[in-house]
């Protein structure tokens, strides 16, 4: 693997593909990391996100003796699965030139493909990322403390959210540094790790590491266009295509050009939110919609960053929120399976990161004190949602199943250093 040390910033600009690779637990037993240094890996991790679909919401056509990987049976069940390769490249040839490298590579070290997902960005006419339903996709990501990008940056009103979030070994949200995994000190016979202080006959396994979350999540377009289709007649809008557009924006929590939900604009901004133009998205609930007369409480985007709607007040829901943020990536797909997104997500803590906006947030029929109102996109069929609007509010009922998940896992990602002792292991 090639780092940004053996590159100049000249070279750096240049290059054309990359690739991440990332293990499970049972990679790394695998690989030779002993019981006493996997048990300093969390729980969640460990068991593996098949073995936590009650918490996840993973059940019925999402449950995952139906996962295409990563399941609870056949070849690529969760038990089978060692080793996660990312390939990215500007280019399909790029792509498809690496894989074929890396295939031969794979082959050669006694290594077998399990899975395969080509994926591909689908841009708007303004070069923006958007999905599979239409919208732009890819807003309103955290901000790190130490960090500053300008052509990427969004801010959200949230603020820099502390490294620890999302790599380990650094101070948190909770103003604490966790202990990351370690390993043996007796195994790292060349010094390639640092050492733990307060334990010396162990080094540091996690440090400058992460967790990374992968799910693919299969998306039923002509089902979602069809459900607009037969409630439109709930929305506001001059045309029909007016008033699906408007419906779409509701369930989302955002216009499909993603610009936000704003109480009283029944139609989008001409402006959208992205790369460049962050202002959009720096807004707040508590002030000016707090009761969703813009974006509905139970919407998708609202449920995933509540921002400072929270109860008890504004600061405390912005506190609550800096500490389950996560980073994430969708990256669309469309072969003979279907279409849909294949969905990563970095986070330092599984647990409070991803799995608690899945079943907190995302999953909890009582979020916002609505009463049974789930994620309209993304759960099994969230059932209804409320539209509040003078003098009456509407209610959406009947919402089906627009997502269904097709397969993931947990991974370590970790960093060069871990790499290079991983490598070195006796197995």
């Amino acid at each position: 693997m090639t780092t940004a040390a053996d590159k100049s910033s000249e070279q750096l600009s240049r290059w054309k593909t990359s690739l991440n690779l990332a293990l499970t637990s049972e990679g790394l037993k695998a690989l030779g990391l002993p019981a006493e240094a996997l048990e300093t890996f969390p729980t969640e991790f460990r068991e593996g996100m098949s073995s936590r679909a009650d918490i996840l919401g993973d059940s019925d056509e999402n449950a995952p003796e139906r996962w295409e990987f990563g399941g609870t049976s056949g070849p690529a069940s969760q038990d089978e699965i060692h080793l996660l390769l990312m390939l990215y490249g500007t280019t399909e040839a790029e792509v498809s030139s690496l894989a074929d490298a890396q295939r031969s590579r794979l082959a050669e070290g006694g290594l077998r493909e399990l899975a395969f997902q080509r994926t591909a960005r689908i841009r708007d006419d303004k070069g923006g990322v958007v999905e599979h339903f239409g919208f732009r996709d890819g807003i309103s990501q955290p901000r790190i403390e130490g960090f500053r990008e300008a052509k990427h940056e969004a801010p959200d009103g949230v603020g820099a959210i502390k490294m620890g979030e999302f790599l380990l070994g650094y101070e948190n949200e909770y103003a604490e540094v966790p202990d990351p995994p370690v390993a043996p000190a007796a195994l790292d016979v060349e010094g390639v790790l640092a050492a733990q202080e307060h334990r010396p006959d162990w080094k540091e396994l996690g440090r400058n590491g992460s967790y990374l979350v992968v799910r693919k999540l299969q998306q039923d377009v002509d089902g979602f266009h069809h459900f607009l289709e037969a409630h439109k007649s709930l929305a506001v809008g001059e045309t029909d295509e007016h008033k699906k557009q408007w419906l779409a924006a509701k369930l989302m929590g955002r216009w499909p050009n993603g610009a936000p939900l704003r109480p009283g604009e029944d139609v989008p901004p001409h402006r959208s939110s992205g790369r460049g133009n962050g202002h959009d998205n720096n807004f707040g609930f508590n002030e000016k919609d707090q009761d969703g007369y813009g974006c509905p409480v139970a919407s998708h985007v609202r449920r995933a960053n509540p921002r400072d709607a929270l109860p008890p007040n504004a600061q405390m829901s912005l506190q609550a929120t800096r500490r389950h943020r996560i980073l994430r990536r969708g990256i669309t797909y469309s072969d003979e399976s279907g279409k849909g997104m294949f969905f990563i997500a970095v986070n330092a803590n599984i647990a409070r990161q991803f799995e608690f906006l899945q079943q907190t947030w995302l999953n909890n029929g009582k979020f916002g004190g609505r009463y049974d109102e789930r994620d309209p996109l993304m759960t099994h069929g969230a059932g209804r949602l409320t539209l509040p609007r003078q003098p009456l509010r509407r209610c959406v009922e009947g919402i089906e199943r627009f997502v269904t998940m097709k397969g993931g896992g947990y991974f370590f990602l970790p960093s060069i250093r871990a790499l290079d002792f991983l490598a070195r292991l006796p197995y």
